[in-house]
């Protein structure tokens, strides 16, 4: 029963095969473009692919950019609060050790200071320790510090207007609206009153990770700077006009230069220092943790756990050196190159291009995009996804393959079905030998394909194909050979003929070969012959099969060329 349901399948798509005429390319081609079309519109089918791909291209670069020698993290990490407790105790630390650090760094001149920390809420026991930092801060022009947005559904909540926060932008030809805005603001009125503040929010993109920091926010009409942002403009950097950029990573972590804390804060104690006296100078110092006691860690690109500090720092250099990664925002420019390389990949299985051909055409296509793809990340700044003709293209292929793969296996057993179990008889068969005179105004495959879709539109049952070339004996013997053969599915206990089968048969062979070669002028030769098949015995079958093909080949004659009217 099992083959007997094997061979049935393999006659129900015998007879698909052939009334198909190779439409089956078209019909595969038209449903990738669908999907092409429809991932670059909002339903992103291969999103999540183009941000893997992204990830492993950033992760695994050749060529990374240089961190910027002037930007430096001051690092609270764990030995730093190990360090520090004995004296401050645990985190928070007192505010008066920052002002006494910010005192004791301003002595160097360094650029800007950066803090990566929320100093959101008074220190209830020390509140004199509070004022100190107040008050340091007020007299420091280059502090710069963080506040935190909220998610916009609380903003119904908030008390607080932009308008009533320095440093909030107007958007030229927008209206300004006094609405509610919910974000954690310093609770030290000389960094609210300087306006040298911006938000340290991060968002990951939708599988978690995070790719791109935010410039601005545009909220009710007014617009709300990063903290890089404002370092930024304060320092006269050149800004992206995106409202996003997609970050530059230096390195995996640890690629922008740190220091650590304690021994910093412990040295500028000393009366008797021992770092340099310069260390700082002209730098854009960033003070933050990455202390995985305090949670300010996200997943990127580049690790699995990535400090916030280090992604904050890695930010300000790509605005401060203009090197942030861009990527196209028309998807609908690789949809082209997709749909091209669909359309390209299928006219080339219709017209019949040699199977070893298309794939070597498609791999080179393949392997040119992907390296053209981790170019643009190594060797410039502006990034080129080509994942989705890369994909488009490599689902088209595989389809379409085996495909191709499964057609000439039909056709290759098609002759040898034995579809009824223990049933014996006789089947009638016809071959034919076409041998073109020669293949080079005409490929092989395209000769092959037009005799296909020529015989297959005039009657259902040809099976078409090239002889095999291995042994150079063999290909010279039967250079250019097509055998081309018709068996009759009806079983006679009995040998017998079918009045003038042979002749209909043959009539159409000849008529479609000779058509393609009258098409390209080049000669051919002709002949065939008829005979019964034995069915269900498949010694006998194999025996009577090479004679038929053996006479069809001994009766090829030259055949005229009719003159081109």
């Amino acid at each position: 029963m099992k083959s007997f349901s094997t061979e049935k399948l393999i006659q129900v798509c015998y007879r698909y095969v052939t009334k198909s005429q190779g439409r089956f390319y078209l019909y595969l081609a038209v449903f990738c473009s669908l999907l092409v079309v429809l991932d670059a519109g909002s339903v992103e089918l291969i999103k999540g692919m183009k941000l893997k791909t992204f990830d492993s291209i950033m992760k695994n670069r050749v060529l990374f950019h240089q961190a910027d020698p002037e930007i430096v993290i001051v690092d609270i990490d764990e030995a730093s609060l190990s360090a520090m407790a004995k004296e401050y105790g645990r985190w928070p630390w007192p505010r008066q050790v920052f002002a006494e650090f910010l005192e004791m760094i301003q002595e160097q001149a360094p650029k800007a200071v950066v803090f990566d920390i929320l100093f959101s809420d008074p220190d209830v026991y020390n509140p004199e320790s509070d004022a100190y930092f107040n008050e340091v801060i007020s007299g420091m022009p280059n502090t710069f510090f963080p506040m935190l947005r909220l998610s916009p559904s609380n903003d119904r909540l908030s008390q607080v207007t932009p308008a009533m926060i320095p440093g909030m932008e107007k958007i030229p030809g927008e209206t300004q609206e006094e609405e509610g805005i919910a974000l954690v603001l310093p609770h030290f009125t000389s960094i609210i009153e300087s306006g040298r503040m911006g938000t340290n929010n991060v968002y990951p993109d939708r599988d978690g990770i995070v790719r791109q920091y935010p410039i601005y926010r545009d909220h009710y009409g007014w617009r709300i700077p990063s903290l890089p942002s404002t370092v930024g403009e304060t320092l006269g950097w050149h800004l992206s006009a995106d409202t996003d950029v997609y970050i530059n990573w230096r390195g995996r972590l640890g690629a922008i230069p740190s220091v650590r804390f304690s021994e910093v804060f412990e040295d500028f104690l000393r009366q008797d220092r021992k770092r340099p006296s310069d260390e700082f100078t002209g730098k854009i110092v960033i003070v933050g943790s990455t202390a995985s006691a305090l949670f300010d860690t996200k997943p990127t690109p580049m690790e699995k756990v990535h400090p916030g500090v280090e992604i904050l720092a890695t930010a300000i250099d790509n605005l401060k050196n203009g090197d942030w990664i861009t990527q196209a925002k028309n998807p609908w420019v690789f949809t082209g190159l997709a749909l091209g390389l669909i359309w390209v990949t299928a006219l080339a299985f219709l017209t019949g291009v040699k199977r070893k051909a298309i794939d070597m055409m498609f791999a080179g296509s393949q392997v040119g995009l992907m390296a053209f793809t981790f170019a643009s990340l190594n060797f410039t700044t502006y990034y080129l996804d080509l994942t989705a003709p890369i994909t488009a293209g490599l689902i088209y292929f595989s389809l379409a393959r085996v495909y191709a793969y499964a057609e000439a296996t039909i056709m290759e057993r098609y002759v040898w079905l034995n579809v009824e179990e223990g049933v014996e008889g006789w089947q009638y068969a016809v071959v034919v030998i076409v041998q073109p005179g020669s293949l080079e105004e005409i490929s092989e495959g395209r000769f092959l394909n037009l005799l296909k879709r020529g015989l297959y539109s005039k009657k259902i049952g040809f099976t078409i194909e090239p002889f095999s070339r291995k042994p150079a004996g063999i290909e010279k013997a039967f250079q250019n050979m097509f055998l081309i053969y018709w068996v009759d599915n009806h079983v006679e206990a009995e040998t017998y003929q079918v009045k003038d089968l042979g002749e209909q048969t043959v009539s159409l062979v000849r008529e479609v070969a000779q058509g393609i070669c009258q098409e390209v002028r080049i000669g051919y030769q002709f002949g065939w012959c008829q005979g019964p098949l034995p069915y269900g015995d498949e010694r006998s079958r194999l025996e009577a099969w090479q004679k038929l093909v053996a006479k069809a080949i001994m009766n090829l004659q030259e055949q005229p060329l009719e003159a081109a009217t």
